[in-house]
């Protein structure tokens, strides 16, 4: 078996892995690393979700790297095919292809205590061949967005016609003129609802329940006056550092104080009334959650509560119970001719960040040490498992900023903890974290969640799993975490 060496091993090629990359070259003077990936190319999920109408939800100025930020994007919102164009212009400028091996998923990692070490084994996802790799090092950044939610509908393997899962789209299937079924009402049903119902013969969207839609502005960060403003020194980082900030105060739905519940009731009643007005009548009783704003994440209408009108179009939210040959059939009893099912029920979140076979100190595995709770220290370490950091990991969702924002606060972490492990200099070979701090941590971030809006907001979200367990979402303000990250709590960590 063939076994390759590199100082570092970053596993994810989207945001997360591309960060990493560049910080290695640029500030840790160490380009002694390799990429791998079991996608085909670097851009993550802006490579595996290609479904119509796919598109960023955060403004694309502040969504993008602060290394290599992009003025001139044609949508305040791009769509995925520039996103993906993005990544390819960025890994091509660092020379990161010659760095990585894609179409490669991780069988295992395992720490080896006499060398400082881990020995990575890999294996490519076409021909089955594997190899490993050792490295000192190991980033995962393989995000959140991995394991898709599958339907799991009585009669599903009857129906003649394809079945997509928004994440997995088959553009050999078409829509046109077609009864299509889409089963989900997050942001990628109402991306995807929005682009295809006009071109349909009948679009049935089943939804479990309503969400919050609010008006998407499109023309305040016009390409235009973005070029304006690259000519004047500095415009482009306080533009990025205003939209921070703004978004960074729609805070105020979750954090749970009193005046954040005023807030959240003001909003709640003004985007009711919006949501009602811009819908058929029929709708008016239906369309408007009962759940606090911010319980589950906020869509931007794309277009969508327009396509309510055409008579081509419903919207349900009674139910499948049974798929047959060529339909659906609801609770109710009534039944849906169906050419093609669309699965929009997105990813499967506490598995996509576990989901990784770690084996630590004194031969821990990662998911038996987690047993189900997943979390990490800041974002970034767990006990047991040194010189192992994760990038955007457990707890470093947002439901109000940019996750680029967050992959940049893990970063800062590991170089102001890890410094010289990860450039490479001899005086330093493990890093790790305290127990006593870890479990700290998990305890604070269930408390502070506990006080949010995620767990109190009267709704079943992906922001949180079992038992209203937190081990994806990020309980504070991002202003905190930029804090928490450049001045880390250096008595927690464990260096030798």
């Amino acid at each position: 078996m063939t076994e390759l060496y590199s100082h570092s091993l970053i596993v994810g090629a989207g945001f997360s892995g591309v960060a990493t990359a560049i910080k290695h070259i640029k500030e840790w003077n160490n380009p002694d690393f390799h990429i791998y990936d079991r996608d085909s190319a670097f851009g993550g999920t802006w490579k595996a979700n290609t479904y119509p109408g796919c598109a960023s939800d955060v403004p694309a100025i502040f969504y993008c790297l602060a290394s290599d930020p992009k003025i001139d994007w044609s949508h305040m919102y791009p769509f995925q095919n520039e996103l993906f164009q993005y990544f390819q212009d960025v890994a091509a400028k660092y020379g990161l292809p010659d760095k990585s091996t894609l179409n490669t998923e991780i069988v295992e990692m395992r720490w080896n205590e006499k060398t400082k070490e881990y020995t990575t084994t890999l294996r490519n996802v076409k021909t089955g061949n594997t190899h490993t790799h050792r490295s000192k090092v190991v980033f995962v950044g393989r995000g959140c967005l991995v394991a898709p939610n599958k339907l799991n509908l009585p009669g599903l393997e009857t129906f003649e016609g394809p079945v997509m899962h928004t994440a997995q789209w088959d553009h050999k299937n078409s829509i046109v003129n077609k009864n299509v079924v889409v089963v989900g009402h997050g942001c990628s049903a109402v991306q995807v609802v929005s682009d295809i119902a006009p071109k349909c013969k009948t679009l049935t969207q089943f939804a479990r329940s309503p969400q919050w839609i609010i008006p998407r502005i499109e023309k305040i960060l016009h390409p235009g006056f973005m070029k304006f403003l690259s000519y004047i020194p500095g415009a482009v980082q306080l533009t990025r550092l205003v939209l921070f900030f703004l978004l960074e105060y729609s805070w105020t739905m979750f954090s749970g104080a009193w005046w954040s519940k005023l807030d959240n009731r003001i909003k709640s009643t003004l985007t009711s009334r919006w949501m009602r007005s811009k819908v058929p009548a029929k709708y008016h009783d239906v369309i408007v959650p009962k759940f606090s704003m911010g319980c589950k994440r906020t869509i931007f209408d794309p277009g969508y509560l327009k396509q309510l009108w055409l008579p081509t179009m419903e919207l349900s939210f009674d139910p499948i119970v049974k798929v047959k040959e060529h339909s659906v059939v609801s609770r109710n009893g009534l039944e849906y001719q169906a050419d093609v099912i669309i699965d929009a029920t997105g990813f499967d979140i506490p598995k996509s960040i576990s989901g990784l076979k770690v084996i630590g100190e004194n031969g821990i595995e990662l998911d038996q040490f987690w047993n189900g709770r997943v979390s990490a220290y800041e974002t970034v370490q767990v006990p047991n498992f040194p010189n192992l950091f994760f990038i955007f990991g457990p707890n470093a969702l947002t439901g109000h900023n940019s996750v680029t924002f967050a992959i940049d606060n893990s970063l800062v972490y590991v170089d102001k903890v890890a410094r010289d492990l990860v450039s490479g200099k001899p005086n330093c070979t493990y890093v790790s974290v305290s127990e006593e701090a870890y479990d700290k941590w998990v305890d604070d971030v269930q408390e502070a969640t506990s006080k949010t809006t995620f767990g109190s907001g009267g709704c079943a979200s992906w922001y949180l799993g079992a038992n209203k367990y937190n081990g994806t979402t990020y309980p504070w303000t991002q202003i905190r975490a930029w804090w928490h990250s450049h001045f880390p709590n250096q008595k927690d960590i464990i260096r030798h």
